[in-house]
């Protein structure tokens, strides 16, 4: 560019204040699969960022640039300056930063998370989900680019990069879409039976308000289900807001079996566990798992730069961690469903289950009422996407079509479809069609 960032900036301010949408360049469709079946989970992300994108851009059309150079002033702070302010009516608030170099390029992704929080600071109720964020720059810093995807899939951001490029005269503000280099690491076992990890709370029977079916004609008075489905709908709340990626559902034990246990009630929380030891595993000094070796690469540098003291328990610490903070979460929600007005306190046994084992044993599996099952982060958002693909009109492809809902309103809690869907797409890198025939469901699912 031969524009300073100054004339830059003060160039889309003054010609391009409701037309800035005219200078983008390099939409695209998001990415498809040309696979058979349902598409990995790598694509699945892949998607959703660049939908993200695009819809980002889409409500670009309607933005009115409204100030530039806005000082955000805070007491005993020193005072910072937003390159461009706007409005759209379409996505709302739009903040633009803009940097030409590579050197500070990094520094301006920082400033522009910065000032979405100090909106969200002085409006209070407005989320940094609800602002956009548009970073013009040469995307050519590996770090910015990391950041840049973690906070549009991980943190659930809205933002979208432009690099820009000055030819004949013309500006031209280029999409940045990450490459598929990005979403490598997602693989289908993440949703492997081995990278789970599960807490189960189990608790004592309430007489009035947490009832077993053992008087109620083998079913569970219905106010104990809400009840039973309010704790693990808190649960699921708390742990979206944490950036857990998990199931969440209440069982509770039969009445004939539920009277010979003190505890019949459980919250099972399922968690997506990053640092499974199949996944990431360490054997004298070399890393290994069952994973692409290009993440095994990454992961061997990093533990290569560890102080040697800490290496031999590197991972299993990381692990360990990880274990502790969910159980202490879990648990916090739980505690405060659990408030009462005689201080009164309520059995509680918290056990760490293998979640293969509770899938298959008869006593968590079958010879229960498994009530209504919540799903958070990347569980929730590739769940969704596969739902909507099994009501497409392939869904004659999908086993699972045989035993569908009339509508997908009644796949979204029910725990059969949940169970059934997700323990599919956790096969391996099989599709979920392909490996149907060995996946027998523990009980059938009729159309209403």
């Amino acid at each position: 560019m031969q524009l300073s960032e100054n004339d830059f900036r003060d160039y889309l301010f003054e010609k391009h204040s409701d037309s800035i949408s005219h200078l983008i360049h390099g939409k695209r469709e998001p990415v498809e699969w040309k696979g058979d079946g349902f598409p990995p989970i790598s694509i699945l992300l892949q998607q959703i960022v660049e939908r993200k994108i695009n819809a980002i851009i889409d409500g670009l059309g309607s933005l009115i640039l409204s100030a530039k150079e806005l000082r955000l002033e805070k007491s005993g702070d020193a005072t910072t300056r937003i390159d461009l302010l706007g409005n759209s009516e379409s996505i709302g608030l739009t903040i633009i930063e803009l940097k030409k170099s590579q050197q500070t390029e990094r520094q301006a992704f920082t400033e522009l998370l910065a000032y979405a929080n100090h909106f969200c600071s002085i409006f209070p109720g407005l989320t940094e989900h609800a602002i956009n964020t548009i970073l013009i720059a040469p995307m050519e810093t590996r770090t910015v680019r990391d950041a840049f995807v973690q906070e549009v899939l991980g943190n659930n951001k809205s933002s979208v990069a432009f690099i820009p490029s000055e030819e004949n005269g013309e500006i031209k503000l280029t999409v940045y879409y990450p490459d598929e280099s990005y979403y490598q690491w997602f693989e289908n076992n993440l949703l492997d039976d081995r990278s789970m990890y599960t807490v189960a709370i189990a608790f004592q029977e309430l007489k009035g308000w947490i009832d077993t079916d053992k008087e109620n004609n083998q079913q569970i008075p219905d106010y104990s289900k809400e009840a039973l489905n309010t704790i693990s709908n808190s649960i699921s709340h708390r742990l979206e807001a944490e950036g857990f990626h998990s199931l969440v559902y209440a069982a509770q034990q039969w009445g004939e079996i539920g009277q010979l246990v003190p505890y019949p009630n459980v919250i099972y929380t399922v968690f997506i566990n990053p640092f499974a030891s199949f996944r990431n595993s360490c054997h004298e000094g070399e890393i290994y798992g069952d994973t692409r070796e290009g993440r095994v690469s990454e992961i061997q540098s990093i533990y290569n730069q560890i102080n040697v003291a800490e290496r031999e328990f590197w991972l299993e610490s990381l692990e360990s961690t990880f274990h502790g903070f969910a159980i202490r979460i879990v648990k916090e929600e739980f505690d405060k469903c659990f408030l009462n007005t005689n201080s009164s306190k309520v059995g509680v046994e918290i056990s760490l289950p293998d979640w293969s084992g509770v899938k298959t044993s008869m006593i968590n599996a079958v010879f229960v009422h498994n009530l209504d099952i919540y799903q958070t982060g990347l569980l929730r958002k590739i769940y969704s996407i596969y739902i909507g693909y099994i009501y497409s009109v392939n869904v004659d492809e999908i086993y699972y079509s045989d035993d569908l809902p009339m509508y997908s309103y009644d796949t979204l809690r029910s725990f059969l479809p949940v169970w059934e869907i997700l323990r599919g797409l956790g096969v391996g890198d099989e599709r979920p069609n392909q490996v149907s025939q060995r996946i027998a469901p523990p009980q059938r699912v009729c159309k209403r």
